[in-house]
């Protein structure tokens, strides 16, 4: 089962400590599962391609996904970006 809710904001935070700036950006997020992390950064990005292997859970983010976020469901290994550029790249949950 995946967790849903980051109570403490840890993610937050420890984004925050990196100073990972998401406003304006075009971000590549890999191990999105069901949005849970992609929504917070969705809020400040440009754009959002958000990729997991998990089919279902991507249905999910798809369901309640802004206009800016694009998820997919591809194994790291095979996800091809084509002429996408990304400024920011976050691996979340995914190693």
């Amino acid at each position: 089962m995946p967790v849903r809710i980051d109570p403490e904001h840890n993610e937050q935070f420890a984004l925050s400590l990196i100073d990972a700036g998401f406003a304006g950006a075009r971000v590549l997020e890999i191990g999105c599962g069901d949005g849970r992390l992609t929504r917070v950064i969705a809020k400040d990005a440009r754009s959002v391609v958000a990729i997991d292997s998990d089919a279902a859970a991507v249905a999910e983010l798809r369901r309640g996904a802004s206009r800016n976020v694009e998820a997919l469901a591809y194994e790291f290994e095979s996800f091809e970006p084509g002429p996408r550029r990304f400024e920011v790249v976050v691996f979340s949950w995914s190693l």
